[in-house]
């Protein structure tokens, strides 16, 4: 169990079973209703996990109300882990058969059936868990894997992964859901490219830049231009075959002036920030800032032109 979490009143004891996540949902709408009603057994559990919602207001989020959210939340915490995505993602890939080898430390622990504990694995472990799943095919459950491990944990399994010489291995399998028929599973493998990624990933990432679904091109467009989780830079450039296709700022530019998706368009003028070393990157923002209504494009676009121009090279090779 998350070892920082307290025991409070309604939470179930370490020898009950897991519900679902189903049931889960449902006891967070009667948490929201009973805290609403001023119940106080609700309003003790929800104290213990987040407190700042029992503080006054002047102190806490005045315009913050309690919500849904906030109610699985507690739900989830109360079952030991730090947030409900962790819990809804750990749920997910055991009901999909993750492998779940044990760790020797300590770690979040989820029970859905009764008997059937499992462990969150060491880096180690987990780094062998998400080369057997590559190996083995099973790209929707990796994918899901990855993208929900914390960053600080995917670091330092992805460098496990790389030091054995098995990089390949994954990103074999992460290249193969980029033409999944599912749009999640290609966000997720688009996603955990972008800590794994190779000099195979540049063209398949910029093919997904055509993706019918916004948020998958919004994540393309990520893992392409962002190099600060990688092991090394992507080849874009003059120095790769086809260098007009795999151009970079071009590539931004393109998406920050004309996408459909507005959302693909912030990131996009973000992304731009970081090619400032290119007279197309500057003159794109400068266009943004005369053609664009949406604030928060105004915002990153005024954020990237304060950016020093010699912040990054005009182009990665």
């Amino acid at each position: 169990m998350f070892p920082s979490t307290p025991r409070t009143p309604g939470a179930r004891d370490a020898g009950d079973s897991f519900a679902t996540l189903s049931q889960l949902k449902t006891q967070a709408k009667a948490l929201l209703k009973a805290f609403r009603a001023d119940d106080p057994q609700a309003r003790a559990r929800i104290a213990a996990q987040l407190p700042r919602f029992m503080q006054p207001t002047s102190t806490a989020h005045p315009t913050r109300r309690f919500a849904l959210s906030d109610a699985l939340h507690v739900i989830a915490r109360e079952q030991g882990f730090r947030s409900w995505p962790r819990l809804k993602a750990q749920a997910e890939a055991q009901a999909l058969g993750a492998p779940m080898p044990a760790s020797s430390g300590s770690g979040e622990a989820i029970r859905m059936t009764p008997g059937q504990p499992a462990r969150t694995p060491g880096a180690s472990e987990r780094a062998a868990q998400f080369v057997e799943l590559a190996r083995g095919g099973q790209i929707v459950l990796l994918a899901r894997l990855v993208t929900s491990t914390p960053r600080y944990e995917t670091l330092a399994i992805r460098d496990l992964i790389v030091a054995r010489g098995e990089q390949a291995i994954v990103v074999d399998a992460l290249l193969t859901g980029l033409r999944h028929d599912d749009s999640r599973i290609r966000f997720d493998c688009a996603h955990a490219l972008d800590h794994y990624a190779d000099d195979r990933c540049s063209g398949p990432l910029r093919l997904l830049l055509a993706d019918p679904v916004p948020r998958v091109r919004r994540m393309a467009l990520h893992s392409l231009s962002c190099d600060a989780c990688k092991v090394a830079p992507l080849p874009m450039g003059a120095d790769t075959d086809d260098a007009e296709d795999h151009d970079l700022v071009a590539l931004v530019v393109a998406h920050a002036l004309g996408d459909p998706s507005v959302n693909v368009r912030r990131h996009a003028t973000i992304a731009l920030g970081a090619c400032c070393g290119d007279p197309r990157a500057l003159g794109a923002l400068e266009t943004l800032l005369v053609t664009e209504r949406d604030p928060a494009i105004l915002r990153n676009a005024r954020w990237a032109l304060r950016r020093p121009k010699d912040a990054t090279p005009t182009q990665r090779s």
